[in-house]
């Protein structure tokens, strides 16, 4: 099935539209890019393998010496360079995930989430859009309390590239200030739905700066009263908020 198949029945709802990533967003820890780095390690060379690990947990302590890198997932495919071909990096994805769904990956969630989504019942239609297959989401969702909090999951979604197919098919009945997309990494949830005119909230973890957002924090729980604000009022979010130009009907073009 299309991506924008699930898009066109988002955009029937008459309410406005939240878009939540899943990773890092919805999904907090590191245990499922630990997941992938394990898998990874399966695949190289016993003498590299330490090298991968220390890598990864050096971006994700923050250690001013490692490289920027995007993601943790982006994280280890560089430092895996050289080490291990496209193959094998997407079966230790997919591996990933499968040991996702069967509950051996450690989990969180930001603090009154689940309080805070489901408060938006019947406020703001909300969106998991998601780069990762299927499998492990539902059951992620369920572990976090989360799977009342969520109305459609579009996965496998192609973020950046996917939104340029997407967005239109979100906002065919809508303005574009009337979608609001959450997320941690601002090239793939941020950037293109801020450029279509969207409102957008930058989970900023790791202090990148990277673009402009209309909301930016380095936890999603400090978001929430703000997100709120444009739930109950998108038009009046996007006139008081010095990111968006008078609000329009015209959706701006990519």
């Amino acid at each position: 099935m299309s991506i924008t198949t699930p898009a066109i029945l988002a955009a029937q709802q008459p309410l406005p539209l939240l878009v939540l990533d899943f990773d890092g967003t919805l999904c907090l820890g590191d245990g499922p890019v630990q997941a992938y780095a394990d898998a990874v390690a399966e695949q190289i060379p016993e003498p590299e393998r330490a090298a991968l690990q220390e890598g990864l947990a050096a971006f994700l302590d923050h250690d001013p010496s490692a490289p920027a890198y995007k993601d943790g997932y982006a994280a280890v495919a560089a430092l895996a360079d050289g080490l291990i071909d496209s193959a094998g990096l997407d079966w230790a994805y997919a591996e990933s995930r499968r040991r996702l769904a069967a509950g051996l990956v450690e989990i969180s969630s930001a603090p009154g989430l689940a309080d805070f989504l489901k408060n938006l019942d019947g406020v703001a239609f909300r969106i998991l859009l998601t780069n990762a297959p299927l499998t492990g989401v539902p059951e992620t969702l369920a572990t976090l309390g989360l799977s009342d909090a969520v109305d459609l999951i579009i996965h496998d979604a192609g973020k950046p590239a996917g939104f340029t197919e997407l967005l239109p098919a979100l906002l065919q009945d809508k303005a574009p200030f009337e979608l609001l997309s959450v997320g941690d990494v601002w090239i793939n949830d941020i950037e293109l739905p801020g450029r279509f005119g969207c409102a957008t909230a930058f989970i900023d973890r790791f202090d990148h700066r990277t673009g402009a957002a209309s909301l930016r924090a380095p936890r999603f729980e400090l978001l929430y009263d703000a997100i709120n604000t444009w739930a109950q009022n998108p038009a009046g979010f996007a006139s008081s908020n010095p990111s968006f130009s008078t609000p329009s009907s015209e959706k701006a073009p990519l």
